[in-house]
């Protein structure tokens, strides 16, 4: 999963504060606020499989800090929105993560139910109080690990259909004896160390040569090639890890199911996602 660099907007309240249906009596959804950052990173982690964490960016110890900053300055993050569900006696018990990527279509980033409230309709008027406050809204897209049942059966009552498959594949950095690359140039990374000290996360850039490879830091052990040729350029690797001891291994997110190749180490998967989309959204939520 991709660095969350996404942006956002508060919803008015007045468009999200909405009652309750049958379905899900005494919920209530608003605009996450700043106090409600530590939450968001809590439930967002405790959604993931362990094996997962270090893959992902919204699992690292740092994540609550960076939504401080997306809720504290949403002038900023333009087109981002969280939203939150409080029951009748204000516990929080889901929230959603949408970003708006074009007019008419939002990306759905995360939508995380409390394991007491799940079965309750809250994803369901979450989703519907985001539509009702974007009436152009006709389509959704997202991205669901291909195991995820229960989310899966969800999207599949929403409309949503698969239209490719990623996967994710692992190599533990096996680089003995390859020399780092002489020619090669950080740009900014002041900044790339400051974010992973901040926030357990962050991106870099490498110029080596002609070629530039923008790299993904998920977490601190974790190196993302986000282009699979990266992989076949291990000397250039070498040269990320002396800038950086803790990477032990690398991550990169290809289509379909087959193995890039690799000469920084044997690939393995660990996780295969779903990209869905709809545009039956809003008669799927019963909205106009």
């Amino acid at each position: 999963m991709p660095v969350p660099y996404g942006v956002q907007s508060i919803v008015p309240a007045a468009d999200v504060g909405v009652p309750s249906r049958a379905d899900a009596p005494g919920l209530r959804v608003r605009p996450a606020i700043v106090a409600d950052a530590e939450w968001l990173a809590e439930v967002s982690q405790a959604s993931f499989a362990r094996h997962l964490h270090d893959y992902l960016t919204s699992a690292q110890p740092g994540v609550g800090r960076f939504w401080e900053v997306v809720l504290a300055h949403p002038e900023s993050f333009p087109g981002r929105c969280f939203l939150v569900a409080d029951d009748q006696d204000g516990r929080r018990l889901g929230f959603a993560d949408l970003t708006r990527v074009e007019p008419g279509l939002a990306h759905l980033s995360y939508i995380c139910v409390v394991e007491a409230a799940r079965g309750r309709g809250v994803a369901r008027e979450l989703l519907r109080a985001y539509a009702r406050a974007h009436p152009d809204l006709r389509a959704m897209r997202l991205d669901v690990f291909a195991d995820n049942a229960p989310a899966r059966a969800l999207y599949d009552r929403l409309g949503f259909a698969a239209d490719s498959t990623t996967t994710w594949w692992v190599a533990d950095l096996a680089l003995g004896g390859v020399a780092p690359a002489a020619d090669v140039r950080f740009d900014g990374l002041h900044a790339a160390r400051a974010w992973l000290d901040t926030y357990g996360f962050g991106e870099l850039t490498v110029v080596a040569g002609d070629a530039t490879h923008v790299l993904g830091r998920p977490s601190p052990g974790v190196l993302r090639c986000f282009d699979p040729a990266t992989l076949r350029r291990p000397a250039v690797v070498a040269a990320v890890v002396r800038a950086f001891p803790g990477i032990d291994r690398v991550l990169v997110m290809t289509p379909g199911e087959d193995a890039p190749p690799s000469a920084v180490g044997p690939l393995r998967a660990v996780n295969r996602s779903l990209r869905m989309s709809t545009t039956e959204i809003r008669a799927r939520l019963e909205l106009p």
